[in-house]
């Protein structure tokens, strides 16, 4: 009985995980030719610029409607079962309507600071900002769509939006300046994508001349701390390239950022596909008061299962992909990847045990753990850059990002038994010996000095991983 519904559970989360999965492959099939179009069309001057571009706008989407968005995730099911939808959409859009107020105000009393201290001019700020509106209301759609589970619209709307991004960008840099024309096609890409899941979801939304005072409580209550959670992991993942900007490290800059966005494009949508996927279900068997922790259990066991070797692969080869993504542009990124991939993988897999905090309401907790972790990078950047560059970049990130998952891990709630530590942490000591078993042998017999043509060996290495993967799969995920 125990098996069968074993088996149950990892046909549910495999069938959930492999219904997003093509979505993200194509994601990392198009970030294999943007990035490294991005590379060799931009100075690196201009791809620094970019970069930081693009890290304002994660960070003030962060802070104005990331949160809301997935108050919509989280509260969908509730309000729907108590006929509250048309209360609860609307606050969403009043809370929306009022952020974009807020950052605009913010442009005008801080764009000559960023403009000063970062060198980002204030157009290219300005143009950024602007994109929040299109990129925050495709985050609520983006949302919507897991909670009504269509995959495959969502796998298309990432086809259209990725090659419109392309297409318009090499259009526009016919007349416009590189970053201008990269900005602007991807707000009409944005913009784009928006109205086609609009009108295809068929979402009805009332604004009502009033905000129901009790769904907004609730709503901020989970959803404010997590601007303090989600600005603190933005700061980890990213201030080093603003440390660098600052210190007039541009070419160090344009490494990071390159280097992170491509490591990011790549890792992020594969990575991120469990918690993407299973958040709204897990949700829901916790609204019905069903068992969550055999299925939360399975999900991170195979989440390990299947990418520990992802994540070693830039470990075990960064000069490789460095050449093969940059040629020579970039000679120093090499140094960030195996930092990137390893900080990503554990920054997701922490999304994973961090549901206690969404499920329980006390996203306050771990908004107390995450800035503490925040302000650990920010010293760490600014002490380990100065002495060691790129590397201090990537080492103060990695340290920030396992410090924060050691809190993490730490803070228990007496009334919700949600995973099983102890076969989690045997499926990852198996991965990892798997991994080094598959690694290791193809490491002494092939030659690693390669371009192009080693990505017939990183593929070799791939298979090879991932044939002890599925001979051991089933003790991976048994008992």
């Amino acid at each position: 009985m125990l098996t069968v519904r074993l088996n149950k559970s990892l046909n549910a989360i495999m069938m959930t995980f492999l219904s997003y999965l093509p979505s993200r492959l194509l994601v990392v099939l198009n970030s294999l030719i943007i990035v490294p179009v991005l590379a060799h069309i931009l100075s690196e001057k201009e791809l620094g610029v970019f970069y930081l571009a693009i890290g304002v706008l994660n960070l003030v989407c962060t802070c104005s409607t990331d949160w809301i968005a997935k108050s919509a995730l989280r509260f969908y099911e509730k309000y729907k079962g108590a006929g509250k939808l048309d209360e609860f959409f609307s606050n969403i859009i009043w809370l929306t309507l009022i952020m974009y107020l807020v950052i605009f105000a913010g442009y005008v009393l801080f764009s000559g600071v960023v403009e000063a201290r970062f060198f980002i001019g204030k157009p290219v700020l300005l143009l950024t900002l602007f994109l929040v509106i299109p990129v925050g209301i495709r985050q609520f759609l983006y949302q919507m769509l897991r909670v009504l589970n269509r995959p495959f619209l969502y796998t298309f709307s990432i086809i259209i939006y990725q090659m419109s991004l392309l297409g318009l960008f090499l259009v526009f840099t016919d007349f416009l300046p590189n970053v201008f024309a990269a900005l602007w096609a991807m707000g009409a890409a944005v913009f784009g994508i928006d109205i086609f899941i609009f009108k295809q979801i068929g979402l009805r939304l009332k604004f009502l001349d009033k905000i129901n005072t009790e769904i907004l409580a609730e709503s901020l209550k989970y959803a404010l701390p997590q601007i303090i959670t989600n600005t603190s992991i933005w700061a980890i993942l990213n201030i080093n390239k603003f440390v660098f900007q600052y210190n007039q490290y541009f070419a160090d800059a344009a490494a990071a950022g390159v280097s992170y966005f491509f490591v990011t494009s790549i890792l992020t949508p594969l990575l991120s596909t469990f918690s993407f996927a299973i958040f709204p279900f897990v949700v829901k068997k916790y609204e019905n008061k069903r068992k969550i922790k055999p299925y939360l259990t399975n999900s991170i066991r195979l989440y390990c299962a299947l990418f520990i070797p992802v994540a070693a692969l830039f470990c075990y080869f960064p000069r490789e992909i460095n050449k093969i993504a940059f040629a020579d542009k970039f000679p120093g990124a090499f140094i960030l990847l195996s930092f990137f991939a390893v900080s990503l993988f554990v920054h997701e897999l922490m999304k994973l045990f961090n549901m206690k905090y969404h499920l329980e309401n006390k996203t306050f907790v771990e908004m107390g753990v995450s800035l503490f972790a925040g302000l650990i990078c920010l010293y760490l950047n600014f002490v380990l850059i100065g002495h060691f560059h790129l590397a201090g970049a990537g080492l103060a990130m990695l340290l920030s990002v396992l410090i924060l998952f050691g809190m993490n891990l730490l803070i228990r709630f007496k009334n919700l038994d949600y995973v099983n530590y102890f076969a989690i942490l045997k499926t990852v000591v198996m991965s990892v010996m798997i991994t080094l078993a598959a690694y290791l042998p193809a490491s002494l017999l092939f030659d690693t000095e390669f371009i192009y043509g080693g990505i017939i060996k990183i593929i070799l290495y791939i298979f090879l991983c991932y044939l002890f993967s599925v001979l051991g799969l089933k003790r991976l995920l048994e008992g």
